[in-house]
């Protein structure tokens, strides 16, 4: 469980998985001081954290934590960018955005016809609306977990068929079934999509040892070996690769990474995959 303020509630209001989005605000927030040697920076999050009204107990703030999540970040942003870059227009769908501001660090370096198009639990969309009033994102309250959500948005989407799927700290939320329905309603509502996507193995996502499960009580329910197991939960989907994050937050880190590859036969510890729609 959060940790509580006085008479158990929380100045946000956020329980559980919810919680989960304040660490990675958290990191881009303190992106300059945690990771100086980087041009990542989110002037946004910063202001977004403190209006949030979280108390420092709240947020799991290790190093290792807080630098995976700028890392990730990073990933993310490139492999949108790359995508968007050379298809102008292109929909950015995500899932479980949080308080995440990338339509706003990366509307500079994009063609402005991009759209996006976010989804996220209710109260996480009602405090989101607060929070970025000027939101370039258009964000509507959904479960990735019902069969239909994408379906939802497909009126915004029209007869565009470049639509990009970010999946963001969600999918280790999503038990075998989830997930495999949420790659199932993706590949049925966007024939052409491309997904990226983060992920642990199934011994790390299993284990309840991340601080992030240790500190919110929320749990990780599934994982998968690599990109192409990850393609392979359901049908329709083909990897195109794998981006390393972990091996970037410390030498520690990286350490780790490798002894678990060789323990696994290659199978990364924890990765963001890019697949594509098969077909």
């Amino acid at each position: 469980m959060s940790t509580p303020s006085e008479g158990g509630s929380t100045a946000h209001g956020l329980r559980g998985v919810a919680m989960t989005l304040l660490t990675p605000l958290y990191g881009r927030a303190h992106a300059a001081e945690l990771l100086p040697g980087t041009a990542f920076r989110d002037p946004a999050a910063a202001s977004v954290l403190a209006s949030t009204g979280y108390r420092a107990p709240e947020v799991p703030t290790d190093r290792g934590n807080a630098l995976g999540s700028i890392h990730r970040a990073i990933a993310f942003d490139e492999l949108t960018a790359a995508y968007c870059r050379t298809r102008p227009d292109a929909v950015v769908v995500s899932v479980g955005i949080g308080l995440d501001t990338r339509a706003e660090r990366l509307a500079g370096a994009l063609p402005p016809s991009v759209t996006w198009l976010g989804v996220d639990m209710p109260e996480v969309v009602d405090l989101r609306a607060t929070l970025l009033p000027g939101d370039r994102a258009r964000v509507f309250p959904a479960s990735v977990t019902e069969t239909d959500w994408a379906e939802q948005l497909l009126p915004l989407i029209g007869e565009r068929r470049n639509v990009l799927v970010l999946a963001e700290g969600v999918l280790m939320y999503l038990d075998p079934a989830g997930l495999r329905s949420f790659l199932v309603s993706c590949r049925s509502a966007f024939p052409a999509a491309e997904l990226v996507a983060d992920f642990f193995h199934p011994k790390v996502a299993l284990s309840g040892r991340h601080p992030i499960v240790k500190a919110t009580g929320a749990q990780f329910r599934s994982g998968a070996r690599g990109g192409r197991g990850l393609a392979a939960v359901a049908p329709g989907w083909e990897w195109v690769g794998d981006r390393r994050v972990m091996e970037r937050i410390s030498f520690g880190h990286r350490a780790a990474a490798g002894l678990f590859r060789l323990l696994t036969l290659g199978a990364p510890a924890y990765s963001v995959a890019r697949l594509r729609t098969a077909g």
